[in-house]
């Protein structure tokens, strides 16, 4: 599973701004990516059912609550790092 600061900095590395909606929508995608990958293993490896996987993992995904919520706070764009200044 890709951790959420590298997905970060890939974000940032563009430049790119996402809204709200758009990040946890992408969340919900890799947790639904990530839950169908667990079924498919679970399965054997077998090819041929990725769809009925991907709707399995999104109908348990519906039923659990929220526990891990992401909190995404509003920010205005600041001017990138300059390229050869590291981040902490």
């Amino acid at each position: 599973m890709i951790a959420h600061n590298e997905i970060s900095e890939k974000i940032e590395s563009r430049g790119m701004i996402f809204g709200e909606d758009a990040v946890k929508e992408a969340f919900q995608i890799e947790k639904v990516l990530n839950r169908a990958h667990e079924i498919h293993v679970a399965r054997g490896g077998l090819f041929g059912y990725d769809l009925e996987d991907w709707l399995r993992a999104e109908r348990e995904l519906a039923g659990r609550p929220n526990e891990d919520e992401i909190r995404i706070e509003e920010t205005t764009y600041a001017e990138a790092f300059p390229k050869d200044q590291g981040r902490n």
